[in-house]
């Protein structure tokens, strides 16, 4: 099979020198693409009739699956020495296999709507595993045909388990900060990522995924949200509200919901209490 995309490299070349190698099996089309820039510049493309691709590249160590629609397309390729893989699936034999591997079926459902817009699975950190394991395919003696299978079915089995491990992992860290997020324990990013038997590193970035957003950020929203709850629906002090959202010292409470709310705890209650009020009262005149 052929691969379903194709470079414009004109409007680059004095810009960047790449190199195409390539590999065709039954199941799946392999590119090694050598792209070396002066700057950091974008790349236009074309997928002529809509096709998955697994998208490796080494620098980053990253490696995502995507689905993409006939269109033209452009991709920025930084400054420096890029080693790209692009495999694009067969679609038949893709869809066959993930029939078992139910977190890819965003991906192969993709492929049987019409009106279905370009997306990707999230970048998983397997890059160098899997130009490794590219290497490996030519190794002597190994039937050809049977070393490309290996390989291209390794790839979607590998990309599939780092994705399980991966939302395995944001759901237990999202229960966790979800059910403590009051508790100083949730800002000690060396502790958090010791219960998680993960590297700090690796922490933080599973807290990007899992919520959005940097972790501090999703500990303060939580935080911000139930002071405001509380504020609105009990008759607490300051003082205790703060406590209970997590904050020991209420001054800092008070500058924090300011600057989150645009009003300080205090006058925030006062006026969406007379606000409520008065809609009791007009509510009362109006059916009256």
């Amino acid at each position: 099979m052929r691969s379903s995309i194709k470079l414009h490299l004109a409007a680059a070349q004095a810009e960047a020198k790449v190199t195409v190698q390539s590999v065709s099996h039954y199941h799946a089309h392999i590119e090694l693409f050598d792209c070396t820039v002066k700057r950091d510049i974008e790349i236009d493309y074309s997928v002529p009739e809509p096709a998955i691709f697994m998208y490796v590249e080494l620098k980053k160590n990253s490696c995502y699956l995507c689905y993409k629609p006939v269109g033209n397309y452009r991709r920025k390729v930084s400054a420096g020495v890029n080693r790209i893989m692009l495999i694009t699936f067969r679609t038949d034999w893709l869809m066959y296999k993930c029939q078992k591997l139910p977190e890819l079926n965003a991906i192969t459902a993709a492929v049987s709507n019409p009106a279905a817009r370009q997306m990707s699975l999230p970048a998983i950190g397997i890059g160098r595993s899997l130009f490794a394991a590219l290497r490996k395919m030519d190794r002597p003696g190994d039937d050809p045909d049977d070393a490309a299978y290996n390989f291209i079915s390794g790839c979607i089995n590998k990309y599939y388990s780092k994705l399980q491990y991966r939302n395995q992992k944001s759901a237990e860290i999202s229960a966790f900060v979800k059910q403590n997020f009051n508790s100083d324990v949730v800002e000690k990013m060396p502790e958090l990522a010791s219960r998680f038997f993960v590297s700090e590193r690796t922490m933080a970035r599973l807290a990007d995924v899992t919520f959005g957003m940097p972790l501090h950020t999703q500990v303060i929203k939580l935080r911000m949200d139930y002071a405001l709850e509380l504020l609105l629906t009990t008759r607490k002090s300051i003082f205790e509200i703060a406590a209970l959202s997590g904050y020991s010292d209420a001054h800092y409470f008070g500058k924090a919901f300011k600057k989150y709310f645009g009003e300080c705890p205090g006058l925030l209650r006062r006026t969406r209490r007379k606000a409520r009020r008065i809609e009791i009262q007009v509510g009362a005149w109006v059916s009256g």
